[in-house]
């Protein structure tokens, strides 16, 4: 027989079909089943109460933080929002790490722009690290480790085909169709090796998520707001976007103002006039954070225009 390795080049192509398939099957139920076991997983460790960030990064990851700081900010008139949904610094600056991340960068941006400032702060990377600590996020070791498994065996399948090729073509053997299969093979490796490098969006684990329900069970109870039940701080426009997102800020139009598009990257320039959300205020001078335009209070030096 002088097939090379003892097979013929329509069965090889058959098996490594078949190998490529299999591989990509194994690599999907491996990742499954490793994520869903560090979902599930319950190592919480004791700590003090959660902060109202932590809460927020639990809930919606570091954007939703970023919201919250910004939320925080605007309530206690320490950022304000122009009619061009801008933000910038309109008090001192705060003493909360994410906080002084946020104000810092407040300069006429967007929403988008400040959570992007927010996720590549020192203060997010702190903010993730201790709630990692806690046991309170999924753990990324092991979806790596797994990554890797599946990594390893497609560069394994990649190598064969590389192999099964060179031979082929100093055979004089055709080999368009391996060609193909090989390329295949090529962007489905670099495409394992890009997941690899990647974690993704951090997951609360089952601690993580139980401590959530905790803090959403004691926000819509009887407590006081700013008082603490079971650990968890409540009440408060900051507390609001943590738990529900911009969707919650209980002033509609500084959360439309606030709240980013969807898909929304972009950062703000200057600006000439502004206002409060999208109403106009009088004397042409920008509202006060924390103030609401419709609400009763008032912007500025003069009311609020309706």
């Amino acid at each position: 027989m002088d097939d090379p390795w003892g097979i013929s080049g329509p069965d090889f192509v058959v098996l490594y079909i078949a190998l490529l398939g299999a591989v990509l099957l194994i690599r999907v139920i491996v990742s499954g089943v490793v994520s869903s076991r560090a979902l599930r997983a319950d190592n919480e460790r004791p700590g003090p109460p959660p902060t109202v960030y932590q809460l927020a990064f639990l809930a919606g990851g570091p954007d939703r933080a970023s919201d919250a700081a910004i939320a925080a900010l605007v309530e206690r008139g320490q950022l304000r929002v122009n009619s061009y949904k801008q933000i910038s610094q309109a008090g001192t600056r705060p003493s909360e790490p994410l906080e002084q991340a946020i104000f810092d960068a407040a300069q006429l941006k967007t929403t988008a722009t400040l959570r992007g400032h927010g996720r590549r702060s020192a203060a997010m990377r702190t903010l993730e690290e201790g709630l990692e600590q806690r046991g309170l996020l999924a753990s990324v070791a092991a979806k790596r480790q797994a990554r890797t498994f599946g990594l390893v065996l497609q560069l394994a399948v990649l190598v064969l085909g590389l192999v099964r090729l060179v031979n082929g073509i100093s055979l004089g053997r055709p080999v368009g169709v391996l060609v193909f299969l090989v390329l295949v093979a090529a962007v489905l490796t670099i495409v394992a090796a890009v997941r690899r490098s990647k974690t993704g969006a951090r997951q609360p684990s089952a601690a993580g998520h139980r401590l959530l329900g905790q803090a959403r069970a004691a926000a819509s109870g009887p407590v006081p707001a700013g008082m603490l039940a079971g650990g968890v701080l409540l009440g408060g426009a900051v507390a609001a976007v943590a738990l529900g997102g911009w969707a919650m800020y209980p002033d509609e139009e500084l959360s439309a103002a606030l709240m980013p598009p969807a898909g929304s990257f972009g950062g703000g320039g200057s600006s000439g006039g502004s206002s409060c959300s999208s109403s106009s205020c009088s004397s042409g001078s920008s509202c006060s954070s924390g103030s609401s335009c419709g609400g009763g209070s008032s912007c500025g030096g003069g009311g609020c225009g309706g």
